[in-house]
């Protein structure tokens, strides 16, 4: 992916992913700063498809994209800022983690950049406590029906923010030399 100022991406993707196609997955789809699409589904096809169809050029992902045995470098810099991270080396988390990884390699090859973030942490570090003033300061949205999907959808539209915050060089991004995860930036009350 050329860097945020060069790329000309209009089309993000936000991914709250489960670690089981059991349990839903949030995606949600920004076309040029307008929430486009935010629903569940449950399966890896699923969400190919549904960023393939849209054309996504770039997601953020709200799961580990890298393993380690207990928390990762960049975890540990996360805590150290004041966010609370699982780390992807415990059970539950080691399959989120796999499913991630397999995912992000796909998606990848079919020429969509996967960057990862983590939702609730975004929430803190933009400083807006309350999810619709939040959204509305990042993207446009014309239907609110997704709020009542879920958390996970909510989720994935947070993530989605990301992405677009991303594409306008406006993350802000946690970086060790095992990962990096990104998230908004602080606004202005």
């Amino acid at each position: 992916m050329k860097s945020c100022v060069e790329s000309n991406c209009s089309i993000v993707g936000g991914v709250d992913l489960a670690g089981s196609p059991k349990r839903p997955t949030g995606i949600a789809i920004v076309k040029g700063g307008v929430l486009i699409f935010a629903d569940k589904v449950f399966y890896d096809d699923e969400i190919i498809n549904i960023l393939t169809s849209y054309n996504a050029c770039l997601i953020a992902i709200d799961a580990p994209l890298s393993l380690a045995k207990s928390y990762r470098k960049v975890d540990i810099a996360m805590k150290k800022q004041g966010y609370k991270v699982l780390p992807p080396g415990w059970r539950g988390m080691k399959v989120l983690t796999l499913r991630a990884i397999r995912l992000k390699r796909i998606l990848e090859s079919l020429g969509i950049h996967v960057i990862e973030t983590h939702p609730s942490s975004a929430i803190r570090s933009s400083g807006l406590h309350d999810i619709a003033r939040l959204i509305s300061f990042f993207i446009r949205v014309n239907d609110w029906s997704f709020m009542s999907k879920g958390k996970d959808v909510i989720d994935a539209v947070i993530a989605a923010c990301v992405a677009w915050s991303y594409v306008k060089c406006k993350t802000i991004k946690v970086k060790e030399v095992d990962g990096e995860i990104y998230l908004l930036p602080h606004v202005v009350k």
